[in-house]
C-alpha cells in the first residue's frame, strides 16, 4: 500500500516543498515474534506473535540490479514494556524494570526494498557477539533496569534474568570504504562495528574504550539513539537520546534542586574516528525546555541523523510537548562553530557542563556560557506532513534530494494496567508504580490492579521517501 502527495511549508529556512510517497512495509509472518509467557489475556492479544519492528534504524545500501532501492534496517532490543518500580537487586532502593514477553529474542538487520511493487522486508540476518553468542535485547549485568518476563515476577530461581550479550540496537549505518555496518546501542552505549554478511561483531567501542568516559552515565533506556557515518570526512556522528543522568543540581528557571536528566539545556554528540578508534570531539545539541512538556529537556527523544556533508547534518527532533502532544521535527543541523566540550576546561568525565546549563553559573570551571552548541534550525514539520507514528527513528540519505524514514512500531505492543475485573486502567502510570518482591503493588496504583502488556496503538512499519525541491544541502546555505 503506497500514497503520494507534496506539501509546501513556511520555515525559519524559508519556504520547504516536498513530496511525499507514504508506504506500508510488507513483513514475512515468519519474522513475527513468538510470545514465550502463558498469560492467556496476551496470549489472545497476539495469536500469531508480535509484529516484527524493523525501524529503530535505517541506512541506504543503494539501487539493487532491477531498479528497487534498497536498504539495511534495524530492531532495537525486541518486544518489551515499561515495568514498574522494585527493589534492587542489592536491596539498597528500587529500580525501574521492564518486562520482555519474548526474551529469546535476538536482535537483527534487515533488507528492506522499495520499488514498484511497494515496501517489503527481503531478509532478516540476526546479530553475533561472538562465535558462540548470540545478541540479545536483555539488558547486561549490572544495568540500570531489571528485566522481568511478562508478568510482574523475577524467573523461577527468583533473580532477574540478564544476558552477556545484550544490546539495544538503534542505528544503523553503512560503511561502503570498509564494507561494514556500525550499529548504535542504547545499554553500553557502544558503538558497534558488524560483518554484513555474518552479523557477527568484529569491534566494540564503549565509555572509556574509544568512547568518552562520561556516556556512561546516560540515562536508562536513552544510550545513543542517532548515528551516522560521513563519507566527507569518514567520520562517525553519534548522539545520545536525552540529557546525561548524573545526579540533581540547582536550576535557575524552579529554584529547586533539579534532576539533571530532567533540566540539562543540551545532551551529547560525538565525532568518531573509526582510522583510530577514538573520539575526535564532542559537542553540544542544545534543548530548549519551553519546547517539552512541564519545561523539560528530558522529554526530548532525539530519533537518527545523516550526514550532508560540509558539516550539515539532518536529525529526527521529538518528544513530548506542549499539552503533551509528540511532536517529530527533521532538523538542520550545522557543527561547524560549535565548541568541543570534552576539552580539558569543560571537565569531560564529570556532569558540570550539565550543571552549569541548569544554574546559569559556573560549576568546577565548566562554563555553559563559553559554549557555543550546534547551531540547528528547523527543517520540517513532520506531524504537517501528516506523520502521525509516536516514533521516528530510522533516516537515510538516499539522493542530494530525498530521504527515507521509518517508525519503530515497539512490535504493536505497549504495557497496560488493568483492574481486578479486567477494565483497563486508563491513562495509568505503570512507571510511577511500586512492587515488591513478591510481585505486589504497594505504591502508586490499587493493589488489586495488573500490569500486563497488550497490544500497543501502533500496528505497521511504514517507510516514508521525502523527495525536497532543493537539494538538502543548500537549506540554510
Amino acid at each position: 500500500m503506497s500514497s503520494h502527495a507534496s506539501y509546501t511549508q513556511s520555515t525559519p529556512l524559508g519556504a520547504v516543498g516536498v513530496t511525499v510517497t507514504r508506504h506500508v512495509v510488507a513483513v514475512p509472518a515468519a519474522l513475527n515474534v513468538p510470545y514465550e509467557g502463558a498469560d492467556p489475556h496476551v496470549q489472545q492479544d497476539f495469536p500469531d506473535g508480535f509484529s516484527p519492528s524493523y525501524g529503530s534504524g535505517l541506512a541506504f545500501k543503494g539501487v539493487g540490479s532491477d531498479g528497487d532501492l534498497e536498504f539495511f534496517c534495524l530492531t532495537d532490543r525486541g518486544p518489551n514494556g515499561d515495568g514498574p518500580r522494585l527493589p534492587s537487586l542489592d536491596g539498597a532502593g528500587m529500580m525501574d524494570s521492564k518486562l520482555f514477553p519474548a526474551p529469546g529474542f535476538t536482535p537483527a538487520i534487515g533488507l528492506l526494498r522499495v520499488g514498484a511493487h511497494g515496501a517489503a522486508l527481503a531478509s532478516s540476518l540476526p546479530i553475533r557477539i561472538s562465535p558462540t553468542l548470540m545478541a540479545s535485547g536483555l539488558p547486561l549485568p549490572h544495568a540500570a533496569e531489571i528485566p522481568l518476563h511478562d508478568a510482574l515476577r523475577f524467573d523461577a530461581g527468583g533473580k532477574a534474568v540478564f544476558h552477556a550479550g545484550g544490546i539495544d540496537s538503534e542505528a544503523i549505518a553503512y560503511d561502503r570504504r570498509r564494507g561494514v555496518l556500525w550499529v548504535a546501542d542504547e545499554y553500553g552505549p557502544f558503538l558497534m562495528k558488524i560483518d554484513p554478511d555474518s552479523g557477527a561483531m568484529l569491534e566494540r567501542y564503549a565509555p572509556g574504550s574509544g568512547l568518552p568516559p562520561i556516556l556512561a552515565r546516560r540515562r536508562a533506556n536513552r544510550g545513543m539513539e542517532g548515528m551516522t557515518l560521513d563519507p566527507a570526512t569518514d567520520t562517525l556522528h553519534a548522539f545520545l537520546q536525552s540529557p546525561l543522568s548524573d545526579g540533581a543540581a540547582p536550576y535557575a528557571v524552579t529554584g529547586k534542586v533539579e534532576k539533571i536528566e530532567r533540566y540539562a539545556a543540551f545532551l551529547r554528540w560525538v565525532e568518531f574516528d573509526p582510522a583510530s578508534a577514538s573520539t575526535l570531539r564532542m559537542m553540544a545539541y542544545p534543548l530548549a525546555g519551553a519546547q517539552f512538556a512541564d519545561g523539560r529537556t528530558g522529554n526530548a527523544k532525539l530519533g537518527d541523523v545523516v550526514a550532508l556533508g560540509g558539516g550539515k547534518f539532518i536529525v529526527i527532533e521529538q518528544g513530548e510537548g506542549e499539552h503533551r502532544h509528540v511532536f517529530n521535527k527533521l532538523m538542520l543541523v550545522d557543527t561547524a562553530a560549535a565548541t568541543d566540550i570534552g576539552a580539558a576546561a569543560f571537565n569531560p568525565a564529570t556532569a558540570d557542563l550539565e550543571r552549569s546549563s541548569m544554574g546559569g553559573s559556573p560549576v568546577n570551571g565548566a562554563d555553559w556560557s563559553a559554549v557555543t552548541p550546534l547551531k540547528k534550525t528547523e527543517l520540517l514539520s513532520l506531524n504537517g506532513i501528516g506523520w502521525v507514528a509516536e516514533k521516528a527513528e530510522g533516516l537515510a540519505l538516499v539522493d542530494a534530494h530525498t530521504l527515507a524514514i521509518t517508525n519503530d512500531n515497539d512490535f504493536g505492543m505497549a504495557t497496560r494496567v488493568f483492574d481486578a475485573v479486567g477494565n483497563e486502567v486508563v491513562d495509568a502510570d505503570v512507571t510511577g508504580f511500586e512492587v515488591d518482591a513478591g510481585g505486589n503493588i504497594v505504591a502508586g496504583s490499587a493493589a488489586t490492579n495488573r500490569v500486563r502488556v497488550a497490544r500497543g496503538a501502533e500496528r505497521e512499519l511504514s517507510l516514508w521517501l521525502l523527495s525536497f525541491a532543493q537539494p538538502l544541502a543548500s537549506y540554510g546555505a
